[in-house]
């Protein structure tokens, strides 16, 4: 059995926690190789390139970047958001969700307040397929979602503050290409001064007045990559949908907000309780 190449955009915890979760599922040989400078990137491209390693795991966008510049090989990606505006997905290469399922999120969102009815979210261009997955969420759990794009932090703090009056919560996606720091604080200062309910993509998050989190899990994001890796090496070509779905959603509620917005926590969702 040939070895698994694993291509790190960098030895962060989101790519490096992935990495090792793979490492403890696959059963065969790896080769982990993590980018650095255009130099030692270049060597490294050469190397995996001239290999006779049929398939690369790229764990984030720089990762998935340079393994689409590789010929003759099968890639799988993670850890990349905006899949769809970097245009990585071929008949060779196909991906792993970098969200959570939504679906679960606005459920637990609906019971903890029976009363939501409609929420804006805010994102860069081109993801048709998480605004797709995110309708049909909504329109399950009888919420209307208000999808407006944005071309810079700035632009997405400026129509956040023109959509809040007409809504009741924000879903918050980790967009980077529209959201920096700042505008991030900006948007929860903001939230908690006018009472706005405000989904987020991380528990760190609901420090800063986020009442719901949802959250990948390295293991979850590692099955779904290898149940691919399994399919590229029985077929040419990755088979089946662009991105496959992930199957868990790490929820957090925070009690702090739940009480500041005059809720009360369900018996059912207690196990979800966190204190910030």
């Amino acid at each position: 059995m040939p070895a698994l190449v694993v291509l790190l955009s960098d030895s962060s915890p989101a790519f490096a926690g992935v990495q090792r979760e793979i490492g403890k599922k696959y059963p065969h040989r790896m080769e982990t190789y993590t980018l650095g400078n255009e130099s030692t990137n270049s060597v490294m491209q050469k190397k995996i390139q001239s290999s006779d390693q049929p398939i690369i795991v790229a764990i984030g966008l720089p990762a998935a970047r340079m393994a689409r510049e590789l010929t003759g090989k099968k890639v799988i990606f993670c850890q990349v958001f905006n899949y769809e505006d970097a245009e990585l997905v071929t008949p060779r290469m196909k991906g792993v969700s970098a969200t959570a399922p939504v679906r679960e999120q606005f459920r637990v969102w609906k019971a903890l307040y029976p009363k939501l009815t409609r929420v804006g979210v805010i994102t860069g261009r081109n993801l048709q397929g998480l605004m797709e997955e995110a309708q049909a969420a909504a329109k399950e759990n009888k919420i209307r979602l208000d999808h407006v794009e944005a071309r810079s932090d700035k632009e997405t703090l400026y129509a956040y503050k023109q959509l809040s009056p007409k809504m009741q919560g924000l879903w918050l996606v980790p967009d980077n290409r529209v959201l920096s720091r700042d505008v991030i604080r900006d948007i929860m200062a903001h939230s908690v001064k006018e009472g706005k309910q405000v989904a987020v993509f991380g528990r760190e998050l609901l420090g800063l007045g986020g009442l719901i989190s949802a959250e990948t899990s390295y293991a979850d994001i590692a099955e779904q990559v290898l149940a691919r890796v399994r399919q590229a090496q029985e077929v040419s070509g990755v088979p089946g949908a662009p991105v496959i779905p992930l199957t868990r959603t790490v929820i957090k509620i925070n009690t702090v907000m739940v009480k500041r917005l005059n809720m009360t926590l369900p018996a059912s969702l207690r196990g979800m309780a966190y204190a910030p």
